[in-house]
C-alpha cells in the first residue's frame, strides 16, 4: 500500500481517466493529420472547400494535436504538474475553438459533421476548462495531500 505522501500526488479517478481519454484522442488525431492528412482533411472538410487542402497546415496542426496530447498524458502521469499542462492544452482549445466560431459568424462555413464539430471542438474546451478549474491548486481551503481519491 503506497504511504500518504505518495497518494498526496494522485489524480481523483475521474481526472486520471479524462487526462487520459483526452491524451489518447489528442495524440490519435495528431498522428492521423501528420500521417493521412489529405484523407483527414477530406472526411471532416465541407465538398466546396475540399480544394483549399493544404498538406503543410494540416501537418503542422497535426503537431499542435501531438503536443497537447503529450502535454495531457505528462499531466495524467504527474499530478503536482498537471495544472499548468491542463491549462496550456485548454488554451489551445480556446483558440482553436474561437478560430472555429469566427468562421462561422464571418464566412458562414457549414460544418459537415456537427457531432464531429460538437465532440472534437467544443467538448475539449468544456472538459479541459473543467479539469483546469478542477486541478488549480490555488483553491481557498485546498491542500493538494488532502484530496480524497474517489
Amino acid at each position: 500500500m503506497p504511504d500518504r505522501d505518495d497518494r498526496a500526488q494522485d489524480h481523483r479517478p475521474l481526472h486520471w481517466s479524462l487526462l487520459l481519454f483526452m491524451a489518447a484522442i489528442s495524440l490519435g488525431n495528431g498522428v492521423l493529420m501528420i500521417l493521412f492528412s489529405e484523407q483527414w482533411y477530406l472526411c471532416l472538410i465541407t465538398p466546396e472547400r475540399a480544394s483549399l487542402f493544404n498538406p503543410h497546415f494540416v501537418v503542422d496542426v497535426g503537431a499542435a494535436y501531438l503536443t497537447v496530447g503529450t502535454a495531457l498524458l505528462w499531466a495524467a502521469l504527474r499530478r503536482q504538474d498537471a495544472f499548468p499542462l491542463v491549462t496550456m492544452a485548454l488554451l489551445f482549445s480556446l483558440l482553436h475553438a474561437g478560430n472555429h466560431a469566427y468562421e462561422y459568424l464571418s464566412f458562414g462555413n457549414p460544418t459537415r459533421h456537427v457531432v464531429v464539430e460538437l465532440l472534437g471542438i467544443w467538448a475539449p474546451v468544456v472538459v479541459l476548462g473543467w479539469l483546469s478549474l478542477a486541478l488549480r491548486p490555488d483553491r481557498p481551503g485546498h491542500r493538494l495531500e488532502d484530496e480524497r481519491l474517489i
